[in-house]
C-alpha cells in the first residue's frame, strides 16, 4: 500500500495551538507521521512568510481505494499588526481596529507603549510609559466576561496637570466583540488628564464611559452605557448590562485582566 501526498494551498480554519515545524519543506514528512486533522505551521525560509496548515485525508476517486492518501492544506498567515498584545487581538480584529482611525497621514503602525501585566499597575507606571505620545489606542480586558473594549485618542497623555479636561473630536470608544463604535461628537466628549488617574473617556457632565480610574489600575476598570457622549446601548436594559463590557452597569469598578496602550504611528 503506497502513500500519496498532495500539497494544496487553500483556506482552512486554524487554531493557535499548532506545531511549528520550521521549513515548509518538512511538511510532507510531517503529514506522513501525523493523522488527518493535525494542525501545524511552517515558514518559507526565503521570504520569511509563515503558513498555517492542516493534515487532511484524500478520498476516492482522487486517491484509489488501495492507497492511503494524505495531503495538507495551507493558508498564508495574516500579519497581526498588534503583535505581542495580551488581549487576544487577532490579525483580522487588528485590521478592523485600525480602519476606525480617521487621523490623516498615519502609517497605521501600532507600537506597544504600556502593558499592565508587564509594566505594573500603578498610575505612575502607566504615565511613565505613555506620557507625551499622541494617537494612542487603550485596550481593556474585563476579567469577569473576558470582553475587550478600546478607546482611541489623538491627544497625548500627561501627568503634569492636577486636572485637565480636553476635547478630542477624533476620539472614539468601541467594543471589539460587538463591533460597536461610539465616536466623539462636537463638544460633548472629554478626555481627562491627571497625574493620579489612568486613561479616562467622559461626557461633558464628567460621567465616565470607559477607562481605569486609579491605582491599582487592574482593580478600577470602568464601562458605562447610555452616556451623552460615546453613547453605547445597553445589551440587556432590564438587567442593566452594558454592551461595552457585558457587565452590569453599576457604580462599582470592574477587575481587569489586562490594560494596554499602543501608539499608532
Amino acid at each position: 500500500m503506497s502513500i500519496i501526498y498532495l500539497a494544496l494551498l487553500t483556506t482552512i480554519t486554524f487554531a493557535q495551538t499548532a506545531n511549528y515545524i520550521g521549513n515548509c519543506e518538512n511538511a510532507f514528512s510531517f503529514a506522513e507521521a501525523h493523522t488527518p486533522g493535525t494542525k501545524f505551521t511552517c515558514s518559507n525560509q526565503t521570504t520569511s512568510k509563515v503558513w498555517n496548515c492542516k493534515v487532511i485525508e484524500v478520498m476516492f476517486p482522487i486517491c484509489s481505494k488501495e492507497e492511503q492518501c494524505k495531503s495538507f492544506n495551507c493558508q498564508l498567515r495574516k500579519n497581526n499588526k498588534f503583535d505581542g498584545n495580551n488581549v487576544d487581538i487577532t490579525a483580522e480584529e487588528g485590521e478592523w481596529l485600525l480602519q476606525q482611525i480617521q487621523v490623516p497621514n498615519l502609517k497605521l503602525k501600532p507600537v506597544l507603549l504600556y502593558q499592565g501585566t508587564r509594566d505594573g499597575w500603578d498610575v505612575t507606571d502607566y504615565h511613565s510609559k505613555v506620557d507625551g505620545f499622541p494617537n494612542t489606542y487603550t485596550f481593556l480586558k474585563y476579567t469577569q466576561t473576558q470582553r475587550r473594549a478600546a478607546g482611541f485618542m489623538t491627544l497625548a497623555q500627561s501627568s503634569k496637570q492636577y486636572w485637565n479636561l480636553l476635547y478630542d473630536n477624533l476620539s472614539f470608544v468601541l467594543s471589539i466583540e460587538k463591533r460597536l463604535v461610539a465616536k466623539a461628537s462636537i463638544h460633548n466628549h472629554i478626555v481627562l488628564q491627571s497625574y493620579n488617574i489612568g486613561p479616562i473617556f467622559q461626557d461633558e457632565g464628567l460621567l465616565t464611559v470607559f477607562g481605569s480610574h486609579k491605582s491599582p489600575l487592574n482593580k478600577y476598570g470602568e464601562a458605562h452605557c447610555g452616556r451623552a457622549a460615546y453613547y453605547f446601548p445597553y445589551e440587556d436594559l432590564e438587567k442593566n448590562i452594558c454592551s461595552l463590557s457585558g457587565l452590569q452597569d453599576i457604580k462599582t469598578y470592574h477587575d481587569l485582566d489586562e490594560l494596554e496602550v499602543w501608539q499608532i504611528l
